[in-house]
């Protein structure tokens, strides 16, 4: 196959990339809360000062279409990712409540909320975090670019692509009612090549065509990467979204 036909075939793939793949996550804040109005009531908490809000993080894996669970060290990293930006953005003291929540038990808000009043806070943030994911074979060109290296040759490799879902909601720990609902959405590309070779090219994580790309710097942590760095952009969206619910 000439070195044209191949990259009209690597462009047909990565086209439908997308169009194969499960879609968008489906939402998971209501596995937790319990089913929510389509409008959370207006928030009606003091402008003055910071307010203090107990924060939960879960990566949700539990749909039959979830992408895998992200390391220790990435969900650690999410976790003070969200309240960095969180706290950046909006008046709020973030105060950390390390309890698990049985994806399937939808029932414990009840235990969430009495564990935020047990450490005095008025409002819980929950952010919860899920992906879908698909990989394919493709050829990847020689270089790390169609523009440069394609025209050196063309090489066996996969691309993956892992679609992100970041949802936040408000919480009033008194009466139990979403005060704000919100989520963000963004995507993330893996390229690997089919036999793992020292580059400096490859694995590439990337997530835009004006966005520099990211180079994992171990082929088993690449996956994991990708997931990292889709989740984070979708939780910048999502923490955008708060903000303009906050009316700031």
């Amino acid at each position: 196959m000439g070195t044209y036909r191949m990259m009209l075939v690597a462009g047909l793939m990565c086209m439908s990339l997308v169009g194969c793949s499960t879609g968008w996550p489906q939402g998971r804040l209501a596995t937790y809360l319990g089913p929510m109005s389509s409008s959370p009531a207006e928030t009606k908490m003091a402008k003055h000062g910071d307010v203090r809000a107990g924060l939960v993080v879960i990566n949700d894996t539990s749909a039959h279409d979830s992408a895998p669970q992200l390391s220790a060290e990435s969900f650690d990293a999410i976790k003070e990712h969200i309240q960095f930006q969180l706290t950046k953005e909006v008046p709020m003291v973030l105060v950390g409540l390390d309890t698990p929540i049985p994806s399937t038990l939808p029932t414990e808000l009840a235990s969430l909320l009495q564990m935020a009043k047990d450490q005095q806070v008025d409002y819980v943030v929950l952010a919860v975090v899920s992906s879908t994911e698909i990989e394919v074979p493709d050829r990847l060109p020689l270089g790390g670019s169609i523009s440069g290296g394609a025209l050196r040759g063309l090489l066996v490799g996969y691309r993956a692509e892992n679609l992100a879902l970041a949802e936040l909601a408000l919480v009033d720990v008194q009466t139990g009612q979403t005060l704000i609902q919100v989520d963000g959405q963004a995507w993330a590309s893996l390229e690997r090549l089919d036999v793992p070779l020292e580059s400096n090219i490859y694995p590439v994580v990337r997530r835009g065509l004006e966005i520099p790309p990211i180079y994992p710097t171990r082929e088993d942590r690449a996956h994991d990467v990708m997931r990292a760095v889709a989740s984070s952009d979708a939780i910048n969206q999502a923490v955008m979204h708060f903000k303009e619910s906050w009316g700031y």
